[in-house]
């Protein structure tokens, strides 16, 4: 499951001039402290929105009910849950006078990508800054239909809050209003001349190349950091490389480890010309910028295994090494940890991450060969983890699929594995060639799949019915169609997710919705969570790691479900002693998975809360694998990630503890997270 903070199955400190770049936590989206609420009505809206199913007299009701916090939360509500037929209440809600429930007015439509709702947002750009720079981000949202407005906004006057959100939206339009942006380089505020040079980094831009190359010295290390990125060469192509690599070998030396890892990042991209710049970096003081240099080794040394041993021994660490040995993989390159036979192999070793690195290396090998030599042994290993890794490799692409037909059929052994996860993976290879003949392996799969504790390979399974359904429904034998048909509805809101409009499993709409708790639950953990928050009072909890402790404030408030849940969870021990098995330099930390291999989980999913909070630095959220696939993974943000704002659950932020965030490599240890 891919995550951004991606849950994969299939997914360095700022100083305070930094943090100062970005409002802490974003606007402020819990209605004033102190609202008093209907505790049984807030809670029903709750739980519609954990049923997904849009109860219209319950919005409509809370919307009069005077009470500012249930107002706010029925029509973010409507967001949530889908209603497209409330969108013509919602637009009327922007002029509310209600702030709150104004700004989730906004979101809501952002949410609904209410193209409709553009001709009301424009002039919502105009009032409070709490609700307009929700607005801007909703016509960012919206898109194309929305971008002569934001265009026109960034040449009108704004105080800077909903200007910084207006260049933000622009930063999702394509193409990106280049014009509009570039007076904001030249800014004297800090957070525009950032939110300026990310909307042209976000994706190349080659006409904002030597715009952003004159902020390579600018004050702010997250101004810095973009300018880095939009120096890439799919921006600056040669006619433009002269002014980007001077930039980059300038922020390859920058006194802020974040700014080093974008330097090197965009300094990759132009292949042989960097290797000296990354050959160097290996020997960084930064952990996460030597990892950086070793996944970029790809990019630029192309040469004798001598030199990959050199900077396979620059550093011992396993996210390191692991790196290096993907890197290498990509020459054709096989370094003694990768053979087999070598008694230096990592398949030799006792830890399964290390076998399953070397699995995960085969895939990005050159040649169909040397993938099956590398990784074909992972898949007879003993532990699913590794398993997974080795069909993870040899799964067909779906521009593969003829070519090499082996590697489909190969598939058909992953369909017996003892894993749910791994059985998963195989259906999820098979899926984009399905068909009606191969349905009977699938089918078996499906039948095994029921006594799984965990829904994968049932979503795997129903997905790829739905598929051949779709691409081959005339060879479909009368009995397994009305097989199929027949089949009982889910408990499981993702099973039925997986069907789509697939006409096979049509009874499923008409089914009970999923299970949801009874009001009571919901009236408790309103009791327990909402009115404290509602009031000022936010639950803390600490996460205790081998680099020191982080302390994190939790938003109850915005999201009760999803707070309840990482709290039962730590409270159940559920957090201690497992590794952060995933961080990306600069973007984010991610834990919370037992199994450590990026697929672990509890037995169940929860529903996303979006909210109006951002991802700035710090900012704490849900990792997915699409929609309300959450569960006890979460990831924090190394740095400000405005493109998942409204995609992810933001429930916490960093409240102390920075240092030790930034020191977290990929493998560390959490010992525990305790509430505070």
């Amino acid at each position: 499951m891919t995550r951004p903070g991606c849950r994969s199955r299939v997914a360095v400190a700022l100083v305070a001039a930094a943090l100062a770049c970005t409002p802490r936590g974003g606007s402020a989206p819990a209605p004033s402290r102190g609202a008093s609420i209907d505790v049984a009505a807030y809670a029903r809206l709750v739980q519609m929105e954990d049923a997904r199913r849009i109860d219209t007299a319950l919005v409509l009701a809370s919307l009069h009910s005077g009470r500012s916090a249930e107002r706010a939360r029925a029509v973010l509500a409507v967001g949530q849950v889908h209603g497209r037929a409330m969108a013509p209440a919602v637009r009327a809600l922007l002029a509310d006078a209600d702030t709150a429930v104004a700004a989730n007015a906004a979101f809501a439509l952002g949410l609904l990508g209410d193209s409709a709702g553009v001709a009301a947002l424009e002039p919502a750009l105009g009032a409070t800054p709490v609700v307009a720079t929700v607005a801007a981000w909703s016509l960012g949202e919206i898109g194309a239909p929305a971008a002569s407005v934001v265009r026109r906004a960034l040449g009108q006057a704004h105080p800077v809050a909903v200007t910084r959100a207006l260049l933000l939206a622009a930063a999702k339009l394509r193409p990106v209003p280049v014009d509009e942006v570039r007076p904001f380089f030249q800014s004297a505020d800090d957070t525009l001349r950032w939110a300026a040079v990310y909307a042209v980094s976000r994706s190349p831009v080659g006409a904002a190349v030597r715009d952003a190359a004159r902020l390579a010295r600018d004050p702010s290390p997250l101004v810095r950091q973009q300018v880095a990125r939009a120096m890439s060469y799919r921006a600056a192509g040669d006619s433009l490389a002269g002014v980007a690599r001077p930039v980059l070998d300038t922020l390859a030396r920058d006194t802020s480890a974040h700014v080093r890892i974008e330097a090197l990042r965009a300094a990759a991209t132009y292949g042989d010309a960097s290797r000296a710049l990354v050959l160097a970096a290996l020997h960084d003081a930064d952990a996460n910028v030597r990892l950086t240099a070793a996944q970029s080794l790809g990019q630029v040394l192309d040469a004798p295994r001598a030199a990959w041993m050199t900077a396979w021994r620059a550093d011992t660490g396993f996210a390191y090494r692991s790196a290096v040995l993907a890197s290498a993989m990509t020459h054709d390159v096989v370094l003694p940890a990768a053979e087999f036979d070598d008694p230096d192999s990592w398949y030799h070793l006792g830890d399964w991450r290390y076998r399953a690195a070397v699995a995960n290396a085969g895939a990005d090998a050159p040649s169909i060969e040397r993938m099956r030599e590398i990784s074909l042994p992972a898949t007879r290993d003993p532990d699913p983890r590794v398993r997974e890794a080795g069909f993870g490799a040899l799964a067909p692409h779906a521009d593969t699929a003829e070519q090499h037909p082996w590697r489909r059929q190969y598939m058909y052994f992953g369909l017996t594995d003892r894993d749910a996860y791994v059985r998963a993976l195989a259906i999820d290879a098979l899926t984009p060639h399905a068909s009606a003949a191969e349905l009977a392996r699938v089918w078996w799969s499906w039948q095994r799949a029921q006594a799984d504790t965990v829904d994968d390979a049932r979503i795997a399974t129903v997905h790829y019915i739905a598929s051949a359904w779709k691409r081959d429904s005339a060879a479909f034998p009368d009995s397994l169609t009305a097989h199929v048909r027949a089949l009982t509805a889910p408990s499981s809101a993702l099973v039925r997710a997986a069907a789509g409009d697939c006409s096979l499993f049509v009874a499923w709409k008409s089914a009970p919705p999923a299970a949801v708790h009874p009001l009571a639950w919901y009236e408790s953990r309103v009791r327990e969570l909402v009115v404290p928050a509602l009031s000022g009072a936010l639950p803390h909890a600490v996460l205790t790691t081998v680099r020191g402790p982080i302390e994190i404030e939790l938003y109850a408030a915005d999201a009760p479900l999803t707070v309840f849940n990482f709290l039962s969870l730590a409270r159940g021990g559920t957090y201690d002693h497992i590794a952060f098995h995933r961080v990306v330099p600069d973007f984010v930390v991610q834990d919370g998975d037992a199994r450590g291999d990026g697929n672990g989980g509890p037995s169940y999913a929860i529903r996303d809360e979006l909210n109006r909070r951002l991802y700035d630095r710090g900012a704490v959220g849900m990792a997915l694998g699409g929609p309300d696939t959450g569960g006890s993974q979460y990831f924090i943000t190394l740095s400000p990630q405005p493109h998942l704002d409204g995609g992810y659950t933001v429930f916490g932020h960093v409240m102390s503890g920075y240092a030790a965030l930034d020191a977290i490599v990929q493998g560390d240890s959490l010992i525990a997270a305790r509430a505070k």
